[in-house]
């Protein structure tokens, strides 16, 4: 139990994006986030719940449960970080955003509270890789817009899983020789279609490959695995903790998301099962505020990729947190999360 009286409170937030967000299995230009404060009286702390429909339902779901079960989550314990997910996966386990909201919270709460950062209190550092930009599926006239767009970032992100994936690259690399990285949203889905893939990426000067196939089809990934000349990211299948041992053989690295992973807690776990089992690590995002994004950024140390651009998508932020320099992502020697109301 905690030593002194928390209080929470939550809203939904819409966060609209510069453009059209597009996957290979949905389109938007808008997203209902939902934000938590948490007090202690003396420290405001914030989580964000950005909830994915391919893995649960919306806001409005989410602020039923908040409050249905608001004495359970402040009845928390706020240093024991392990029981407390625990308890999270029990009390939650319909919304993975969700407890990533709530342990977020806890954590800022208690980073603010001793008066540290989190990424020192986790023992990472300030020293990150540089972060990628995302470049949604687009309509071929939008694709310079968007490159004019991304000009600032040295390593883009591009969305294919499409029937004119060819074209999109063909277009992208018209208007630049950057590094791309491409993900494909379980796009493609045959083997001989992904092996087709894999090859002719390969000669475009593509860094990895994320999520090429459908997550239920682990063995066909596991043989594109043996074929392509690209290493393989594992994004759809790679959700929770328990998932990771599962995916030797078929994958090179996995990709960590608070969103999906269910908050710091458990991304901290997957770091370390990622060490175990000899994955390259990468730190992702959905479509989020500066909350979210600070949060996943204060482990962005243990990896080896960063797709931490879910913040600089928006139109507008409604909070400040890390900052973002031409895809260097900047931590704050604030206590917790160091987020501001914008």
């Amino acid at each position: 139990m905690n030593t002194t009286t928390l209080s929470l409170k939550w809203y939904i937030k819409r966060i609209t994006t510069k453009f059209e967000f597009k996957i290979a299995r949905s389109a938007e230009s808008y997203y209902d986030v939902v934000i938590l404060e948490l007090s202690d009286g003396e420290h405001l702390a914030y989580g964000e719940a950005a909830p994915s429909k391919r893995y649960e339902k919306g806001p409005d779901a989410i602020l039923e449960l908040l409050q249905a079960r608001k004495s359970q989550i402040l009845a928390l314990p706020l240093e024991d970080a392990e029981s407390r997910q625990d308890a999270l996966e029990r009390v939650f386990p319909e919304s993975y955003s969700l407890q990533a909201a709530i342990d977020t919270a806890f954590w800022d709460l208690l980073g603010q509270r001793v008066g540290e950062p989190l990424w020192q209190l986790f023992g990472a550092s300030k020293n990150l890789v540089t972060s990628s930009y995302t470049i949604g599926i687009s309509d071929l006239s939008v694709i310079p817009e968007k490159i004019k767009e991304a000009t600032p970032y040295p390593i883009l992100k591009i969305k294919l899983g499409t029937d004119y994936d060819h074209d999109i690259m063909q277009a992208i690399r018209a208007q630049t020789d950057k590094v791309l990285r491409v993900d494909v949203n379980e796009g493609w889905k045959t083997v001989d279609q992904a092996k087709r893939g894999t090859e002719w990426l390969a000669e475009e000067n593509v860094e990895f490959l994320e999520q090429p196939m459908p997550s239920d089809q682990l063995d066909d990934i596991a043989e594109l695995r043996e074929f392509s000349p690209l290493p393989l990211v594992a994004d759809e299948n790679s959700v929770r903790p328990e998932d990771l041992p599962g995916l030797v053989g078929a994958y090179d690295g996995i990709n960590i998301k608070l969103m999906k992973c269910g908050g710091l807690t458990n991304a901290r776990r997957m770091v370390e099962l990622s060490l175990k089992h000899n994955f390259d690590i990468m730190m992702g995002c959905m479509v989020e505020t500066s909350i979210g994004i600070t949060a996943m950024s204060q482990l962005a140390s243990y990896a080896r990729w960063l797709d931490l651009d879910g913040n600089v998508l928006l139109a507008e932020d409604p909070f400040l947190g890390v900052g973002n320099r031409s895809g260097e992502i900047l931590l704050l020697d604030k206590p917790g999360l160091g987020i501001e109301k914008r």
